[in-house]
């Protein structure tokens, strides 16, 4: 993380001595049961980016640590969790390092981790456009890229809305329009130092990646080849270390996990050789890169 640009920019701006410590935030609503009503948890978990990722995604190191549970006025608890980084962030505080030695850092929300329903929730985005730009739901799919929301424009919509508004109905409306949810008049992240919350949104792999854009290639693939014949070559390919052999193909798969899909992306490519326009290929090649 800390090869970013990001991370050069901001450590420009803080007093001369001073480090970064960039905050992780990642929150999922988890179910809990299924036979007994609806009941769920709201964990929030922090780590840091100065920590090594292959350290930070070892749940044995205990690198990320659970701060707390949220109810469900998720702005109003997330801002009486967080609060206390807001002034550490902008003034600093001294801690002890692992070599024994005083540093001062600030600790600066970086990266915030969630899937597409939460991440419209914290940036109080309408749901179905996006979190990081301003284009309306009809023009997501143009090849022109959108004006970014910052904190700034998303806190004026907010305000402006509230000015001219004589109930929250017409609040909802005016928000709604701008692409704002319409649902929360005071943020969480409001005041917090040197952040941007939209540009802070991390993609969500799982989802967004695996379960979205590989998903749509794999329907892509019934305008080339039956998916039999799909079924028929992947049966054919030969074993091999760290690959999985879908012995079966894959149309008689039911509820496929994300594990399975990055399996399925592995072969996917070596499956269509022979099959496809030279141009396809390149294409699909592209889109697996991507991924």
């Amino acid at each position: 993380m800390w090869t970013g640009k990001w991370w050069h920019a901001l450590q420009e701006q803080l007093p001369e001595g001073s480090a970064v410590a960039p905050v992780i935030i990642a929150t999922d609503k988890t179910q809990l049961t299924q036979f007994s009503g609806s009941k769920s948890a709201y964990p929030v978990y922090l780590t840091l980016g100065n920590i090594p990722r292959a350290i930070r995604h070892k749940p044995s190191q205990q690198a990320c640590i659970l701060i707390g549970y949220l109810s469900c006025l998720f702005h109003d608890s997330m801002c009486t969790v967080l609060d206390p980084l807001k002034e550490a962030g902008r003034n600093g505080m001294e801690v002890v390092g692992g070599d024994g030695k005083v540093r001062r850092i600030h600790p600066i929300l970086a990266c915030y981790v969630a899937d597409y329903p939460e991440q419209c929730l914290v940036a109080c985005a309408k749901y179905g456009t996006c979190p990081k730009c301003q284009s309306p739901a009809s023009e997501l799919g143009s090849n022109m890229p959108g004006e970014p929301r910052t904190q700034a424009w998303t806190m004026g919509v907010i305000k402006d809305a509230k000015a001219k508004s004589r109930n929250l109905h017409q609040f909802h409306s005016l928000c709604q329009s701008k692409g704002v949810s319409g649902t929360v008049q005071r943020p969480f992240w409001d005041g917090f130092p040197y952040s941007n919350i939209h540009l802070s949104m991390t993609p969500d792999v799982l989802h967004q990646l695996y379960q979205g854009i590989f998903k749509h290639m794999v329907t892509w693939c019934d305008y080339f080849l039956h998916p039999s014949e799909l079924d028929a070559r992947i049966k054919s390919l030969p074993p091999c270390f760290g690959v999985r052999h879908f012995q079966k193909g894959w149309s008689e798969l039911s509820q496929i996990s994300g594990r399975e899909r990055k399996e399925m992306a592995r072969i996917l490519l070596g499956c269509l050789v022979g099959k496809v326009p030279r141009r396809v290929l390149l294409v699909y090649r592209s889109l697996l890169d991507f991924i």
